[in-house]
């Protein structure tokens, strides 16, 4: 299952699929105001119909972020969340995770791994703490 990824009237979609019952975002391109709207609008759409565990933002092609749109990307992350999908963050880039810091981006929270099979695992390991009572 994939969201439309063409570049259309209304700018250029972040494409997403369904993977190990966990939405994907790969984010290749540039962010702007439009194209994090259109992430949430695709993400939460997406979550909803095939009601995932997880979603992952793969920012493994992002070069720059800066502290506005990683709120950006937050806010997403706390709308799946309310919907009850627990969200990850993978790829970041060295320099990126240095300049967030270093912009005083809110970073506490964050479930992030190295990279995508890292995300998987940690869903894992999330998700396993939430599907039953714990043993002992």
């Amino acid at each position: 299952m994939a969201a439309d990824t063409e570049n259309t009237g209304r700018g250029q979609r972040i494409p997403l699929q369904v993977s190990r019952n966990c939405v994907v975002a790969s984010i290749q391109i540039d962010l702007s105001d439009a194209i994090l709207r259109q992430l949430r609008t695709d993400l939460l759409g997406l979550v909803a119909s095939s009601r995932s565990a997880a979603v992952i933002l793969d920012l493994s092609g992002v070069q720059i972020i800066d502290r506005e749109d990683f709120e950006g990307l937050r806010q997403t992350m706390s709308m799946a969340a309310v919907m009850g999908a627990t969200p990850v963050l993978c790829g970041l880039r060295p320099g990126v995770v240095a300049a967030l810091v270093e912009l005083r981006a809110d970073v506490d929270g964050i479930n992030a791994a190295a990279d995508l099979d890292g995300a998987f695992s940690l869903v894992e390991d999330l998700t396993a703490d939430h599907e039953g009572p714990a043993n002992g």
